[in-house]
């Protein structure tokens, strides 16, 4: 039988907010910060067999040193941790602390997105990692703790045997999923907070993982889809509004309602609880229909999250967005019709980018005056074909491997735009969207709760804020890291 361990589930310290979390790293562009969710499901799945201690570090605005000072006294021989692309270096840097301190610790495993497409790579350099887990839904880590794996590859994890790194595969085909019920109690659950949220405290969740479309620029492009059983999710809601009093939720699905017959059986049975719920999620414009949003609004759904990416037919063909303009406008006009708000996001600076048809995309936010509007800077995240592609053609560096499409200063410089003009049009585009007549009266008459309208006052000022910062990049890399 193997030993019962105690584990340390660590979101480390940082010198901002950093939302490592789901395979999409980047910084808080203002104040918000949500759950380290890999971490909260893992908890579900390692609690079943050890003893489970967490400090998120990073919510808790704990420094390095006062991280270590806490980490210090407790008796634990694991450590899993979250990173990702956007801090890994210091995260690493930072368990490596956590090692000198303690030698108790015999096993250091991770899980983030840039272990997707470098798992093997990052282990065979960096020694002092036992494992990369590939995959936050599975229980795959639970059996690599009780030595089940036995030096044999497997899906969903990399790890260290016998001198040797084994290359798990990061997904397969698996078509239905279950989680056990989280330990979110260990976590500093209160403190959490989303922009586009009604109440809080709020949970996360999920009723599906991975995705079925092909954005060449998205992450969840290179995830197969797997649907989770629907009584299994509504059971684990169910379970977080009676035990901690929670009545607004965050779907966390790359993709809500991808497949109808699944989320129909979720949203009827999440309806037949009657309990009462606030709920926001993420979707497309095309899997979206009037039936489904009635279903959605009945559920307690308030906000949903679409990815707009750009007004350009060009850029989003070549991207392989799959949708139009068209589509667009008219689920945004639906949802308004059906009391639910939008929060689009944008993408500013794929290759293919002009001045012009940047402005367009700004245009366009303009006219949808969604609820909520995200402009980001085009990333070649790792692991996406858009990285493979940027790297083939010289619009980045492949050591270029810090990288956040929120804050930091743009990575990538195209043969229309410098990442100086990248960074201009970002700040010109939250500055001339978020500070319209238009957009501020919507706010304003939409706000429902008191909580909402101190978000709207404290999340709106840092995201204005963050458009007079040049740039929070990391330029100090060692080479030890590249």
């Amino acid at each position: 039988m193997s030993p019962r361990r105690s584990i340390l589930l660590l979101n480390p310290p940082g010198d901002q907010l950093y939302l490592r979390d789901y395979y999409c790293s980047h910084a808080s562009k203002a104040r918000y910060y949500w759950h380290p969710y890999d971490l909260v499901v893992q908890s579900g799945f390692l609690a079943q067999e050890h003893d489970i201690t967490v400090l998120d570090a990073n919510v808790l605005g704990l420094s390095p040193e006062e991280a270590l000072k806490q980490i210090k006294p407790m008796e634990i021989d694991a450590v899993f941790f979250l990173t990702g692309g956007v801090s890994w270096v210091q995260d690493f840097d930072f368990v490596k602390q956590v090692l000198k301190e303690k030698s108790d610790i015999k096993l250091v495993m991770a899980t983030g997105d840039i272990f997707l497409s470098r798992s093997t790579e990052i282990l065979t350099k960096h020694e002092f990692l036992t494992a990369a887990l590939l995959d936050f839904t599975s229980d795959v880590l639970l059996r690599f703790l009780r030595g089940d794996l036995k030096g044999e590859k497997t899906d969903y994890i990399t790890y260290r045997y016998n001198g040797e790194v084994l290359e798990g595969r990061r997904y397969t085909e698996d078509k239905e999923f279950e989680l056990p019920l989280p330990k979110l109690e260990l976590f500093p659950w209160k403190q959490y907070r989303i922009p586009h949220g009604r109440y809080m405290p709020f949970a996360s969740t999920l009723t599906n993982f991975g995705c079925p479309f092909k954005c060449s620029f998205c992450v969840s492009s290179i995830v197969p889809l797997k649907l989770r059983k629907p009584e299994n999710a509504v059971a684990e809601i169910e379970y977080l509004h009676r035990k901690f009093k929670i009545k607004e939720f965050w779907i966390k699905d790359f993709t809500f309602a991808v497949n109808k017959k699944q989320t129909r059986e979720f949203l009827l049975q999440l309806i037949s609880k009657n309990m009462k719920l606030s709920w926001v999620c993420l979707s497309r414009v095309d899997v979206m229909d009037e039936d489904t949003l009635d279903l959605m609004a009945k559920a307690g759904c308030h906000t949903i999250q679409f990815g707009v990416e750009s007004a350009s037919d060009e850029i989003l063909k070549h991207y392989q967005k799959g949708v139009k303009p068209d589509q667009v406008r008219h689920i945004f006009k639906l949802c308004r019709k059906k009391g639910i708000r939008t929060l689009a996001h944008f993408i500013i600076g794929l290759p293919g980018e002009t001045e012009e048809t940047a402005q367009m995309t700004i245009d366009f936010a303009k006219e949808l005056l969604p609820d909520f509007a995200s402009f980001n800077i085009a990333a070649p995240k790792m692991g996406t074909p858009f990285r493979k592609e940027a790297i083939e053609k010289g619009y980045t560096s492949a050591d270029v491997d810090v990288l956040d499409n929120s804050e930091a200063f743009p990575v990538i410089k195209t043969d229309q735009l410098s990442p100086e003009k990248l960074w201009k049009l970002r700040n010109h585009a939250i500055r001339s969207y978020h500070l319209s007549p238009g957009y501020m009266w919507l706010r304003l008459k939409g706000v429902k709760t008191l909580y909402e309208f101190s978000t709207l006052i404290r999340e709106g000022a840092g995201l204005i804020a963050s458009t007079f910062r040049r740039s929070n990049s990391k330029d100090e890399e060692s080479e030890e890291y590249v």
